[in-house]
């Protein structure tokens, strides 16, 4: 999951390029069989070692399969691996692998696996996802450019045989390699055409689906592949993703020209929930989301930690959630989702303004400021209503406690996710996504400031190694401890504002069978099929 992971917001795009090829006013046979959805954005990269954000991880699982692949129900099994050995300290897995094929005929073998994973961890390799592999042994090292990448704990005895050391043990590392970056890539094509991944006519891929027609910015058509190892398990023989903003999608759905609408890929709009909901069709499922604001804590003035704290605690979470999101948003005080046992009480109080015009005071002593000289700061959030209306709500409680006003700055997904991995904004609107049901995955996001996902400038000595402790803790009850004293110095820091734990909220026609959600956020087709004779 997976800084991803990622974020709840899409940009209008035309849309009469592909309306008629998704219109189903007069279906067809055909058509009757096209699994028809949105993707909200166009990805960033369908290179599984690069994708980041919703969107290209969708692709990636639909696209790809690694050693693991998430089951129906949200647990990691075997896939690509037919059997695995663990050693006894729990540092060595053995992974023996089945007999596959890549899309284009070339068998798949442990060396792809080896041969992608370590161009990760080569520290020429541009990626935000290499953390993820630092389980492995000599992992960080390799990136940072301190050892060798054959020094790295990845060796394969034999095309089927695939053996990785950890650093420490891993109680999620089965979870961990369901991530697209674990997934292989074809070594041969790689390394004769780097942008194999750009374009439908150059893609190589081994999951139940194969890239058919890539219509960049526009939509992306998918078929089953033949190829796959499990192909009896997939129903579908195509599916069709445009690519368009959340109200768009939701009247294409109401027009029978889409069969999903929401979550995880979008999300519905605020004004469609009350009715969705009246009519028994609003669907709901808990979800491994954080929404925070993350702080340039390098620029003036949330260089000031007092500042930032101010800020945070002015905010009326509660009131925001429950008369704005229409209750679809719970009032966050950490960032580690509440599911997950971590947090055993609020770490700040929500909405104390009091406490918060305080601190705001301090803070401009501190920062030698007065506020009629207060600098112009702008809050970044990527285009789209729901993030809009919130961000709004969140600037006005800020000049009701402050006095100051905040600007609103909006830019298309791509162009935001760019600001943020720069840290090229002042305040920004953000959420994560677990990738895995574990803590750890929503707290090493702040663990370096660089490289990674983390892009505020943040780092504490003490948070780091509390962390490292938590990999050597055995007892279960001693890991949570360690792990709940970073998150309480995540938040008396506060690179992050934390400001709501979110649902998934979706409709589908009722001809859409067996599409597999996570709680992490990720929407698998493996199983998927249409009814007919129901509704199309």
């Amino acid at each position: 999951m997976i800084y991803s992971k990622t974020f709840f917001s899409y940009f209008l795009l035309p849309c009469c390029l592909f309306l008629s090829s998704c219109n189903t006013n007069a279906p067809t046979k055909e058509s009757n069989k096209v699994l028809r959805m949105n993707l909200g954005m166009e990805p960033e990269s369908l290179d599984p070692r690069k994708a980041r954000e919703l969107a290209a991880q969708t692709l990636t699982r639909m696209l790809f399969e690694g050693l693991v692949r998430l089951s129906k129900d949200d647990v990691p099994e075997l896939a690509l691996a037919k059997s695995v050995e663990v050693s006894p300290d729990l540092k060595t897995y053995t992974f023996h692998l089945r007999h596959t094929e890549w899309s284009n005929g070339d068998p798949v073998t442990a060396y792809d696996f080896e041969y992608a994973w370590k161009k990760v961890l080569s520290p020429n390799f541009a990626t935000d996802l290499a953390a993820q592999l630092y389980v492995i042994k000599k992992g960080k090292n390799a990136k940072q450019g301190k050892c060798s990448l054959e020094e790295v704990g990845i060796f394969c005895s034999d095309p089927l045989t695939l053996r990785i050391e950890l650093e420490n043990p891993t109680p999620y590392f089965l979870d961990l390699l369901a991530l697209p970056v674990f997934f292989p890539v074809n070594q041969r094509v790689d390394k004769e055409d780097p942008f194999w991944h750009t374009k439908s006519e150059s893609f190589v891929s081994n999951g139940p689906f194969v890239l058919k027609k890539w219509e960049h910015e526009n939509f992306i058509e998918a078929k089953k592949n033949g190829k796959y190892w499990d192909k009896d398990a997939v129903k579908l023989p195509k599916i069709h993703l445009v690519m368009v903003a959340t109200d768009t999608e939701f009247n294409m759905f109401e027009k029978e020209e889409l069969d999903w609408a929401g979550s995880p890929l979008s999300s519905l709009p605020l004004d469609a929930l009350p009715p969705l909901k009246e009519k028994g069709i609003l669907k709901v499922k808990p979800f491994l989301n954080s929404y925070f604001l993350r702080v340039n804590t390098e620029k003036v003035p949330f260089n000031s930690e007092l500042l930032r704290k101010a800020f945070a605690l002015a905010i009326d979470r509660q009131a925001i959630a429950l008369h704005i999101t229409y209750g679809s948003r719970v009032a966050a005080t950490g960032l580690v989702p509440l599911s997950l046992g971590l947090q055993k009480e609020a770490y700040f109080k929500d909405g104390d303004v009091d406490a918060a015009r305080i601190l705001f005071e301090t803070a401009l002593k501190e920062l030698n400021l007065e506020k009629k000289d207060f600098p112009e700061v702008s809050i970044l959030y990527a285009t789209g209503e729901r993030n809009h209306i919130v961000t709004q709500a969140i600037v006005e409680q800020w000049y009701k406690a402050f006095g100051v006003r905040i600007k609103l700055e909006n830019q298309e997904p791509k162009v935001y996710f760019s600001s943020i991995s720069k840290q090229n904004y002042d305040l920004a609107s953000c959420n994560w996504i677990g990738d895995f049901n574990d803590p750890i995955n929503f707290l090493e996001v702040f663990k370096y400031k660089k490289p990674g996902s983390n892009n505020t400038g943040w780092e504490n000595q003490e948070y780091k190694d509390l962390l490292d402790a938590s990999t050597l803790a055995i007892a279960p009850e001693e890991r949570s401890v360690l792990l709940q004293r970073s998150e309480k110095i995540l938040l008396e820091n506060m690179p992050i504002i934390p400001l709501f734990y979110s649902t998934m909220l979706y409709t589908n026609k009722t001809r859409v069978k067996d599409v597999a959600i996570s709680s992490m956020g990720s929407i698998d087709f493996k199983w998927a099929s249409l009814n007919d004779g129901e509704e199309k």
